[in-house]
């Protein structure tokens, strides 16, 4: 068994108003499909190719904007109630911080339930109840196995225009 996820989202050239809608994708085992949970990264207005550079706004940089650098994330949960956003569970991102220009680091980032404004701050957000529930099972069941971190694909694609924007 060597479970993993990959977020994906479609990222349009340019910005738009609505807040694109990707998917995690939760893998058992990488020959199976999979667990497809609905997620996005990023604020509304700050999801286009390049915007992962831009601190507190942008999605989660792309695994091909960190190599040789991997992400990964903890089965452990954090129980963190009162930092605004977050108001629950959280799954750390590892590593902390990445650099993703000569002069921009970007860090802090976690899976957590979209708490309050649609959108994040570069953490992955899953918007639908149940499938956070389903995510947070997964994830208790995989550290109840003694795994203690999966590895994290992200993974972007351009659109002229991002069909789940429109």
């Amino acid at each position: 068994m060597n479970p993993s996820i990959e977020f994906h989202l479609s990222l349009p050239l340019a910005s738009t108003k609505a807040l694109a809608k990707g998917f995690l994708l939760l893998k058992s085992n990488s020959s199976r499909a999979g667990i497809r949970l609905q997620a996005t990264s990023g604020c509304s207005g700050f999801q286009y190719s390049g915007s992962w550079k831009l601190k507190g706004r942008g999605p989660l940089p792309p695994s091909k904007a960190i190599e040789p650098t991997t992400w990964s994330v903890s089965t452990q949960r954090l129980w963190l109630p009162h930092v605004k956003g977050v108001e629950g569970s959280f799954y750390a991102i590892a590593p902390f911080s990445v650099k993703v220009d000569e002069k921009i680091s970007r860090g802090d980032f976690g899976i957590h339930f979209d708490a309050n404004v649609p959108g994040s701050a570069g953490c992955i957000v899953l918007p639908i109840q149940d499938h956070w529930d389903v995510f947070r099972k997964w994830m208790a069941d995989l550290a109840h196995q003694k795994i203690q971190q999966l590895p994290l694909s992200i993974i972007y694609s351009s659109s002229l225009i991002s069909k789940q924007a429109v």
